[in-house]
């Protein structure tokens, strides 16, 4: 067991952060040839914890295998949960990050979850940026793609009782990417699946734990053996609906009170994870005023409904990874949906979404949302 505390424990702080310069750089990959997650900068961050001390100094290091206990819990237990940013080059060579704080008090609400230990988000968002700055030349300046930023925080407790935390480590990796559906702006079938449940109420939906994802890649399998390209999650009798493959969902209809809403299923139930594109497209949605924007929880049977009056006129899912990506069909059971092609139209609202989102990403359009390092 970890000593008690004996005073106060230390928090991340930037000003001891260390740089050592890999001396093996890594051969970088063209733009053409990127995907995602598939090649790693020079560098990383490493930050370790001790239960009675609390955090030690930041370093940034040559990226590379790390060791750890055959008994530390994050293999036994799963304790872990992580993060996804982007990080993009303006028209003036600045980097940019895009609601970056946003993503910091999501990483400490995962760990919390998980009795990680807390750390303060600004600290390590500045140890981040320095990351950046190390491994700038990496970022690709190619409108589409970015650098993709992974903090991970996960137990290295050496015991194989399950236990609170009593050592952990934060990593920061990066990666060069291209978009994330190849395709481009071009809609993709979904499959409805009752059967394998990725989230339910009192869970861990609503924080970025990998257990939420490992275990749907069964889902994923079955669905692209339909034709589908991603599995729509539903929980309950009453078929609810949550997550789209690793995105959230929008639906835009005219309801049966014949107004325009945007609706996507609410946090209130703890399956949904709160996605900084998901509140982005949200707060981008109330301001433009066109239409209600409504978090709800959202049984099947009233996107059928929709479908089935004719009003059911755009359908989205959005992610860090892909931004905003078009749906164009939904399979449930036997049954296939399809979105109008006015969907996928110039001028369409998820169209437009797209380019503003894109456009404050890249500093083409100023807008507080958007840090420069």
């Amino acid at each position: 067991m970890a000593p008690p505390p004996t005073g106060p424990l230390t928090d991340i702080d930037s000003k001891q952060l260390t740089v050592t310069k890999s001396r093996r750089p890594l051969p970088k990959c063209p733009d053409s040839e990127l995907g995602f997650g598939k090649v790693i900068t020079d560098h990383m961050l490493k930050i370790q914890w001790h239960a009675g001390k609390g955090w030690g100094a930041p370093a940034i290091i040559a990226a590379g295998p790390i060791g750890l206990h055959p008994f530390a819990h994050v293999f036994h237990y799963a304790i872990e949960c992580y993060e996804g940013m982007k990080a993009y080059v303006d028209d003036a060579g600045e980097t940019r990050l895009f609601r970056p704080e946003m993503n910091m008090k999501r990483f400490n609400d995962s760990s919390a979850r998980l009795c990680l230990p807390a750390f303060d988000g600004t600290e390590l968002l500045a140890c981040i940026k320095e990351l950046l700055r190390v491994d700038k030349e990496w970022i690709p300046t190619k409108r589409g793609f970015a650098m993709y930023l992974r903090p991970v925080i996960f137990s290295t407790t050496p015991w194989l009782g399950l236990t609170q935390c009593s050592e952990a480590m934060i990593l920061v990796l990066m990666s060069p990417v291209g978009p994330y559906f190849k395709s481009g702006f071009v809609p993709i079938k979904l499959s409805v699946d009752a059967k394998y449940i990725r989230a339910w109420p009192g869970g861990t939906g609503n924080i970025k734990y990998g257990g939420n994802y490992g275990s749907t890649v069964i889902s994923q399998k079955e669905a692209a053996s339909g034709g589908a390209s991603q599995s729509l999650y539903v929980y309950d009798v009453d078929e609810f609906v949550t997550e789209a493959g690793t995105m959230n969902i929008f639906f835009l209809w005219t309801n049966e009170r014949g107004e325009k809403e945007l609706v996507t299923p609410t946090l209130e139930d703890g399956t949904i994870l709160p996605g900084v594109t998901r509140q982005s497209v949200i707060d981008l949605a109330n301001e433009w005023g066109e239409c209600l924007v409504t978090e709800k929880m959202l049984p099947f049977r009233e996107i059928a409904a929709a479908f089935d009056r004719n009003e059911l006129h755009e359908i989205f899912g959005t992610g860090t990874a892909a931004v905003i990506q078009p749906i164009g069909f939904i399979t449930h059971r036997e049954k296939t949906f399809e979105v109008p092609k006015a969907a996928f139209a110039p001028g369409s609202f998820q169209l437009r979404l797209t380019n503003e989102l894109i456009g404050i990403q890249y500093g083409k359009i100023e807008h507080p949302w958007s840090v420069v390092v």
